[in-house]
């Protein structure tokens, strides 16, 4: 009898958090679960009840609660955002990504900083400190979109971006072990690429840009530490919880990786590219820290600069 209710008791919390689940359809152990207030309110008080104890079940952290057993309440890393989160990112970084190429330069034409576009490589194609200076602005314009979003719209803390302390330890051992695993397996799927063309495709574009005479600081600032920073944020952060609330992860971890890979709009480096979406997300996965896919990217940037120097 009290089995049955406490079955019930889950089951209708189930239906109001939308997000709890059984792993095996076995009963769980407790009916655990919290939704921060800003999303629903569901306080303590209200909480199922520890029969044997007769208390609140104490209330979960969504950035701590990792289950144990098949008999633990499955509970994502924070409450779903909705269903078109996924567009509204990428639309996000799109516009941050464009905008600044569209609007920046005649801005900076009148206030006189530069005298023409062509500064900034906009309208020849040609590779400038500007063009780097512009991809920076615009990177950092994509993050600032998409912590205004989380923080504005959807009402969360930073933390749902991956943005903690918690395990930190940890983030950094799985995001340089990380790094070797991804820079094998990027090696392996290009090493066809690179015999057939004689060009890395994974260092291609850094290749180009390295050639430059002067540019290595700005390369070096740009792809090894705002990019890196930049694209974590928003392809792990946001977009891989945007399809991890959707999908089981190792789904969100591929269609995270694809959509990463696509993005960067390099025929040649599409399958390295991939490769190495999948090791970040893997991470990131592992560790709920932004951290471990950073130091990854970071570390991955770095020798492709050392690489082309």
């Amino acid at each position: 009898m009290i089995a049955q209710a406490h079955k019930d008791t889950v089951s209708r919390f189930s239906r109001i958090t939308g997000c709890i689940r059984t792993s095996g359809g076995a009963e769980p152990r407790k009916a655990q679960g919290y939704i921060d207030k800003q999303h629903v309110s569901y306080e303590s008080s209200k909480m199922p009840i520890d029969y044997k104890n007769e208390e609140p079940v104490a209330a979960i952290d969504w950035d701590e609660f990792h289950p144990t057993s098949p008999y633990d309440v499955y509970v994502p890393h924070g409450p779903p955002r909705k269903k078109w989160s996924i567009v509204l990112g990428l639309l996000l970084y799109l516009v941050g990504q464009f905008s600044v190429s569209l609007f920046l330069p005649p801005i900076l034409i009148a206030m006189g900083i530069i005298t023409s576009s062509e500064e900034l490589g906009t309208t020849t194609g040609s590779i400038t400190a500007g063009t780097f200076w512009l991809l920076n602005v615009a990177n950092i314009v994509s993050i600032a979109l998409i912590i205004a979003v989380v923080l504005g719209f959807y009402k969360e803390r930073l933390s749902s971006l991956g943005f903690t302390t918690n395990k930190l330890p940890k983030a950094l051992l799985y995001g340089v072990v990380g790094f070797v695993v991804a820079f094998i397996l990027a090696g392996i799927v290009g090493y066809p690429i690179q015999q057939q063309l004689g060009v890395d495709p994974t260092q291609e574009a850094l290749s180009v840009s390295a050639a430059v005479p002067g540019l290595l600081p700005i390369v070096f600032l740009s792809g090894v530490i705002i990019a890196p920073i930049a694209e974590e944020i928003v392809f792990r952060g946001y977009l891989y919880k945007a399809f991890r609330d959707r999908f089981k992860p190792s789904y969100a971890i591929v269609l995270s990786a694809a959509l990463f890979s696509v993005i960067h709009l390099e025929l040649l480096a599409a399958a390295p590219l991939f490769v190495i979406g999948v090791v970040l997300a893997y991470v990131y996965e592992k560790t709920g820290n932004l951290m471990a896919p950073i130091t990854l990217h970071v570390l991955n940037n770095a020798v492709a600069f050392l690489f082309v120097r």
